[in-house]
C-alpha cells in the first residue's frame, strides 16, 4: 500500500510537471501564431480553471509562516508552508499504518505495533535512497533537480528514524515487563544488530544537522558515505529474508545513482568521448580535467573561468565543482554565472563561476588565488552537471528578479538570455543587494551591457542596485560616470557630467548628451520598511516613464528597499503572469515569500478579479 501510493504521488508531479511544460510551449506557439498582446493570460475555461485551482495552491504553499532570524538558530527555521504540509501529510500517512487496527489492548499489544513498525520502516528504506543521489532518477522523472527532493530525503529519513524507534522501544518494552530484555539479547543476535542500526541512524540524523556540517563538510560526505554502507549491512543482518528485498532494492538505486554519475563524470571531463565519437575533443588536448583560469576579486570573491566545456545549459542551472587538490572528498554546487555560448575557435563553451569565500572550501581556493605569484593562476578541476530543471523564463509577461550578494549568478544569466530571446517578456525588474559596492565589481560590466542592450527597446527594463552597507566613499560620482560612459550613444562625443551625493536636497543635472541624466534623490527614512531608500544615482538612457522610448534603466540606491514595494509595483502594472525570482539567504528569501503570498491573496488572482498569476522560483545559499 505504501509504493502504490510513492507511485501515485510521483505519477501526479510527473502530470504537473508535462501541463507545465505544455504551459510554456503553448504560450510561445500562441504569441508567434496569433500574435496575441498577452499571451500569458488564460484563453478558456479550461485554462482559466487550472489557472484559478493553481493560484490557490501557491498562496497555501508560498508562505514562510515562522522563522528564526537570530543567525546562530536560523537552521532551525522549518520549511515555508508548502513543504511543511506534504511533510504533515507523510507523517499522517505513515501514523495511519501503524495504529490501524493495532491500538488493542490485549497481551500482544506492545508486540503487535512492535512488528507493525518494523514493517513501516523497512519499507521506507528504498525511498530514503531514491531520494539521495546528486544525480537522480526521482528528479529526472519529476522534471526536477535533486536539490528538490534532497529536501524530501532529510524528512523521510528523519521519518524513518522515528518509526525504528517506536519498533525498538515497543519490543524493549515487552522485553522489560517480562523480565526478558536481558535473555533476548543472548538468545537473539539480530537484537543486537538491531540496537546497533538505530545508533547509526541517530549518529547520521545528528551529524547532518547544519552546525556540526559546518564543522567539517568533507569529513560529513566521508561519515554518511560510510553510515549508509554500515546501515544497509546491518539492517540485512537485522531483518528476516522475507523482507530482504527492501534492502536490495536501496542497494539498486543507490548503485543506479552513483554509476549514472561517475559515467557523467566521465564523459565531461575525459577525452575518451573523442576517440569512440571520432570527433575533435573541445579541450583541445587535455585528457583529463578542465583548466580553469582563477581571479581575485574585492569582498573575498573567486572568478574561474573554465574553457572549452562540452555541454551546454540554461541561466540558473548550477555544476559541481571538484577540485582534488583542494577538497579531495568534496563536490560543491556553484550557479554558472554566465550564459550558454559556443565559441567558434572551439565550438565548445565557456562556463564561468563567481565564488564568494565563506569556510572550507571556498576559503581555501580564495587563499590559494591571493597566495599565488600568478596575476591568474590555473588549476585542474573536474565538472559535472548542469543540474536544475528550470522554468521557461520568457514565457511570463513580467519578470521581478531579486538577489543578495551572488546570488546575482543566478539572476544576471536569466537577464541576458531573456533580453536575447524577450518572447511574451514585456517588463523586467531586477534588483541586486550588496553590501559593498565592490562586490558588484564581477557583475557591473554585464549589468551596464544589459542596460544598453539591443533588445532592450523591446521591453521595459529597470536593473536597481541597493548598497546596504555604510560606504566609506561616495559611490555616486564614479558610478554614475562608469554607467553613463558605458550607456552613451555612440553620437554623444563629450562626455558625461559628474554628480555627487548631497543629503540634504535633490539635484538633476544633464550631460552634454540629451538622452542621459543623472538624478540624485535624498534619503525619505532610515528605516527597512521605508518606500525606496532612494539615496542614490539613476542613470537613464531614453525615458524611464516611457515604455516606447525607454531602452535601459540603471539605479544606484543606499540602504535597504522596501522588497514589498519592488515586487508590488510590476505585478499591479501586469496585465499577464508574473515570475518572482529571488536568490540569497534565508532571510531574504522568506520576506519575499511573505510578500508574494500575501500580495496574491490580497489581489485574489484568478478569482474573478481580473489579477493574473504569480509564480516564485527562490533559490537559497547553501552550506
Amino acid at each position: 500500500m505504501y509504493w502504490y501510493l510513492v507511485a501515485a504521488v510521483f505519477a501526479f508531479a510527473c502530470l504537473l510537471s508535462g501541463v507545465s511544460v505544455f504551459e510554456s510551449w503553448s504560450r510561445k506557439r500562441t504569441l508567434r501564431a496569433l500574435s496575441l498582446s498577452h499571451p500569458t493570460r488564460p484563453q478558456n475555461i479550461a485554462s482559466q480553471a487550472y489557472a484559478t485551482t493553481l493560484a490557490i495552491i501557491r498562496e497555501i504553499s508560498y508562505p514562510q509562516a515562522i522563522r528564526i532570524s537570530h543567525p546562530s538558530w536560523a537552521w532551525l527555521t522549518p520549511p515555508p508552508l508548502g513543504p511543511s504540509l506534504v511533510i504533515l501529510t507523510y507523517w499522517v500517512i505513515i501514523t495511519l499504518f501503524l495504529t490501524t487496527g493495532s491500538i488493542i489492548n490485549d497481551a500482544y499489544y506492545w508486540e503487535r505495533i512492535g512488528f507493525r513498525a518494523a514493517w513501516v520502516s523497512v519499507t521506507q528504506v528504498p525511498l530514503v535512497f531514491l531520494l539521495a543521489g546528486k544525480v537522480n532518477i526521482a528528479g529526472f522523472f519529476l522534471g526536477s533537480s535533486y536539490v528538490n527532493v534532497n529536501w524530501l530525503h532529510r524528512w523521510v529519513s528523519r521519518t524513518l528514524l522515528v518509526t525504528v524507534t517506536v519498533h525498538g522501544g515497543f519490543f524493549i518494552r515487552e522485553w522489560v515487563r517480562a523480565d526478558f530484555f536481558r535473555m533476548e539479547l543472548e538468545m537473539m543476535p539480530m537484537v543486537k544488530y538491531g540496537l546497533g542500526l538505530w545508533g547509526v541512524l541517530v549518529w547520521t540524523a545528528l551529524s547532518s544537522l547544519v552546525p556540526i556540517r559546518r564543522l567539517g563538510y568533507e569529513f560529513f560526505v566521508l561519515q554518511h558515505i560510510v553510515s549508509a554502507g554500515v546501515f544497509l549491512w546491518l539492517l540485512h543482518t537485522h531483518v528476516p529474508a522475507y523482507a530482504s528485498y527492501n534492502i536490495w532494492v536501496a542497494v539498486a538505486f543507490v548503485l543506479l545513482g552513483r554509476v549514472s554519475r561517475f559515467f557523467v563524470l566521465l564523459y565531461q571531463n575525459f577525452s575518451v568521448r573523442s576517440m569512440i565519437l571520432g570527433i575533435p575533443h573541445p579541450l583541445a588536448g587535455k585528457r583529463v580535467g578542465h583548466s580553469a583560469e582563477m581571479q581575485a576579486l574585492a569582498g573575498d570573491i573567486t572568478l574561474m573561468t573554465i574553457r572549452g566545456v562540452g555541454f551546454s545549459w540554461k541561466a540558473g542551472q548550477h555544476v559541481l565543482l571538484w577540485y582534488p587538490t583542494l577538497g579531495p572528498l568534496e563536490s560543491h554546487p556553484f550557479t554558472i554565472s554566465n550564459i550558454s555560448e559556443e565559441e567558434r575557435e572551439t565550438g565548445s563553451s565557456r562556463v564561468e563561476l563567481i565564488i564568494r569565500a565563506r569556510s572550507g572550501l571556498t576559503r581555501r581556493l580564495y587563499r590559494r588565488v591571493v597566495s599565488s605569484e600568478a596575476t591568474s593562476p590555473t588549476a585542474t578541476v573536474f565538472l559535472t552537471g548542469p543540474f536544475g530543471n528550470l522554468p521557461a523564463w520568457n514565457t511570463y509577461e513580467t519578470l521581478v528578479l531579486i538577489s543578495a550578494s551572488t546570488g546575482a549568478s543566478f539572476t544576471l544569466p536569466i537577464l541576458e538570455t531573456v533580453l536575447n530571446d524577450p518572447c511574451c517578456v514585456r517588463r523586467i525588474d531586477c534588483l541586486l543587494l550588496v553590501r559593498h559596492r565592490s562586490h558588484i565589481d564581477g557583475y557591473l560590466s554585464r549589468l551596464l551591457a544589459a542596460a544598453s542592450h539591443p533588445r532592450s527597446s523591446e521591453v521595459f527594463l529597470q536593473i536597481k542596485i541597493a548598497v546596504t552597507g555604510k560606504q566609506e566613499n561616495p559611490i555616486c560620482e564614479d558610478d554614475a560616470s562608469i554607467g553613463l560612459a558605458s550607456l552613451a550613444t555612440s553620437s554623444s562625443s563629450e562626455a558625461p557630467s559628474k554628480t555627487l551625493l548631497k543629503p540634504q536636497g535633490m539635484t538633476t543635472e544633464r550631460s552634454s548628451s540629451s538622452s542621459h541624466r543623472v538624478i540624485v534623490e535624498p534619503k525619505k527614512d532610515n528605516s527597512i520598511g521605508s518606500e525606496e531608500d532612494n539615496i542614490g544615482v539613476a542613470i537613464n538612457r531614453g525615458s524611464c516613464g516611457s515604455h516606447t522610448e525607454k531602452a535601459g534603466c540603471l539605479h544606484y540606491t543606499l540602504g535597504r528597499p522596501s522588497l514589498a514595494n519592488t515586487i508590488r509595483e510590476p505585478i499591479e502594472i501586469s496585465a499577464g503572469e508574473t515570475s518572482v525570482v529571488v536568490c540569497g539567504g534565508k532571510s531574504l528569501t522568506s520576506t519575499v515569500r511573505n510578500c508574494v503570498a500575501s500580495l496574491s491573496d490580497e489581489r485574489a488572482i484568478h478569482k474573478g478579479t481580473g489579477a493574473q498569476g504569480i509564480h516564485l522560483h527562490v533559490e537559497e545559499f547553501g552550506l
